[in-house]
């Protein structure tokens, strides 16, 4: 996943299983502006529906689904 910021801004990227548990936190402080690689690394976690957040105060919150395949 990649985060675009045109300027400097806090940042959080969560990942949840479906029962609301946080399994991931990909980013969760300070950014500066530009182009952010997060990677979510899957290995210990079944397949499944899990569901990404993000959040950037007064700028960004939205949420969206993925599916892990094995």
């Amino acid at each position: 996943m990649t985060v675009s910021l045109p300027a400097p801004a806090e940042v959080s990227v969560v990942v949840y299983n479906v029962a609301g548990r946080v399994v991931a936190t990909l980013a969760d402080g300070s950014y500066s502006a530009g182009r952010h690689a997060l990677t979510f690394d899957a290995s210990s976690h079944a397949s499944g529906l899990y569901f990404l957040r993000a959040t950037v105060p007064g700028r960004l919150d939205e949420a969206r689904k993925m599916m892990l395949v094995r």
